[in-house]
């Protein structure tokens, strides 16, 4: 029954008919299918031993992570903004482990991610619908970009920006890639090839450049981990990009560093910088950014520094890190069922953080679906396989302090470069 509900508790997150369906707008629907879902889960652990709560190395680092959020808070005695982190940031939490511990089998699983792309299918339709209308299904117009003077679609809630809801289409189409490219059924090739054309349309709709460079990343990571060699990658990912550029929404082919925008970007990454250096432990604060510069960092790993501090930044990589070398060992030594799943949601994973190195996307939804599924299919791979270890060692957390200090370099070297 837990189960169920975290299916409807997914179709009112995505779809959100509470916000915009007559008979239901003010009711507190996904509040409630939470709550209920939570409730379930308890009951079916107490009730029946072989359903264990998933034990995940994400399971304690999205608690420490979580804890970062309230001692940037905590530790400036700032009262107020530690009540608005918390609740802002409840939802991601809450989902996280509803996911983790409600998609507990391998049938579960692979419905919980054809459900998922069907869902997110759907909102390519709203897209489609809002652009013949000028409005969505909620009544929402479409987003006006002024340096172009062109329109995207958006959706309402979590995905008003078209940033955002590009990048659930990017996580939906490294799902279903495997089933195209790779091993598969008919019907689940035909059904895949269906989605994907419909989804690749919706991130040209969003006219995201975010939304490009996580579906090229996406593109050019699976082909790599299928052939093993990242010259196929760089191949497809260079007559893709082609493409889209010959092709795509000006916006999307309008990109150079002479630009207002992306020197506006790299500012932003400096002050980040600065703030990193005037804090450097537990950050300037959750959401206290915009207090400080009055604009985004454009980064997510630097936004995650500078409000969060290097405690918050690395419980965030380890999220990613756990999460890539889970998918990677599901890859190598699981069951040739569970493979596609894997490799698609890593593929997805990566597009989702090669965005994040020009988004602020630290606190969106998206990223902690992926943790949550990465996590439970690191679960059910680990019933059918006791031998494989998802441990994290000491030395996964050198890993993850390299890449930190990579990331951050990287970001560093470019606002040398830039400014």
């Amino acid at each position: 029954m837990s189960f169920i509900a975290l299916l409807l508790y997914l179709f009112c997150l995505l779809i959100r008919p509470q916000e915009w369906m007559p008979g239901l707008q003010g009711l507190r629907v996904i509040n409630g299918l939470a709550l209920l879902t939570a409730y379930l889960l308890f009951i079916e652990r107490l009730g029946f031993r072989k359903y264990d709560f998933v034990k995940v190395p994400q399971n304690y680092l999205m608690v420490g992570f979580f804890g970062s959020i309230l001692m940037s808070h905590i530790v400036h005695t700032y009262l107020g903004g530690l009540m608005q982190a918390f609740s802002a940031f409840l939802v991601n939490f809450v989902l996280f482990f509803l996911v983790m511990n409600a998609v507990n089998t391998k049938q579960k699983y692979k419905i919980t991610i054809w459900f998922f792309v069907i869902l997110v299918f759907a909102l390519v339709h709203q897209g489609m619908y809002q652009v013949i209308n000028e409005f969505g299904w909620a009544g929402q117009p479409l987003t006006y970009d002024y340096l172009t003077g062109e329109f995207r679609i958006n959706w309402i809630g979590i995905f008003n920006d078209p940033n955002d809801l590009a990048l659930i289409f990017v996580v939906a189409i490294g799902m279903i890639i495997p089933f195209i490219f790779g091993r598969a059924s008919f019907i689940q090739r035909i059904m895949s090839c269906v989605f994907f054309g419909y989804l690749i349309y919706g991130v040209y709709l969003t006219n995201s450049r975010g939304g490009l460079l996580a579906l090229m990343a996406t593109g050019l990571f699976y082909f790599y981990k299928k052939t093993g060699k990242w010259i196929w990658g760089v191949i497809i990912g260079g007559v893709f990009v082609m493409a889209v550029l010959a092709y795509g929404p000006s916006r999307i082919g309008n990109i150079s560093t002479q630009e207002a925008s992306a020197y506006g970007r790299i500012h932003a990454w400096y002050e980040g910088v600065q703030l990193i250096k005037s804090n450097p432990i537990f950050g300037v604060g959750y959401d206290m950014f915009l207090e400080d510069l009055k604009k985004t960092a454009h980064n997510s790993f630097i936004l995650a520094a500078a409000e969060l501090g290097l405690v918050g930044l690395f419980f965030w990589m380890s999220l990613i890190y756990t999460s890539y070398k889970g998918l990677s060992l599901i890859q190598e030594k699981a069951g040739m069922q569970l493979r596609p799943y894997a490799r698609g949601l890593q593929s997805g994973l990566i597009g989702f953080c090669a965005s994040a190195f020009f988004l602020s996307r630290t606190y969106v939804i998206v990223p902690y679906i992926i943790f949550a599924l990465a996590g439970s299919l690191m679960h059910v791979a680990k019933k059918e396989d006791s031998s494989l270890d998802f441990s994290y060692k000491k030395k996964d957390v050198r890993n993850t302090i390299l890449w930190c200090l990579c990331v951050l370099g990287a970001a560093y070297a470019t606002v040398k470069v830039g400014i």
